[in-house]
């Protein structure tokens, strides 16, 4: 797998792969990622068509799963570390 590329976007990291007859996207945000392969085809074969299908519906998508697994990784941080009463700092008045 080599990487042929990266689509800019100001909220997070995206970079597409060549790999075996498929074009892995790779989303990268606040330490968690998100990878979507896609096959290649006649009317998917380059970097060009790739970035017409990652539109900005798309990316959004991808972002609001990005707060759903941020969500569900605070939770288990939370089960792991939970905040007990002593180490919070007191209110400032």
């Amino acid at each position: 797998m080599r990487i042929i590329g990266r689509l800019p976007d100001a909220r997070m990291q995206i970079t597409v792969f060549d790999n075996d007859g498929r074009f892995p996207v790779q989303f990268e945000l606040a330490g968690i990622t998100q990878i979507y392969r896609f096959r290649k085809g006649e009317r998917l074969s380059n970097m060009g068509h790739l970035r017409d299908y990652i539109d900005e519906p798309f990316r959004a998508a991808v972002l609001r799963q990005f707060g759903e697994m941020q969500r569900i990784q605070a939770g288990v941080i939370n089960r792991i570390e939970p905040q007990h009463e002593g180490d919070q700092l007191p209110d400032i008045i």
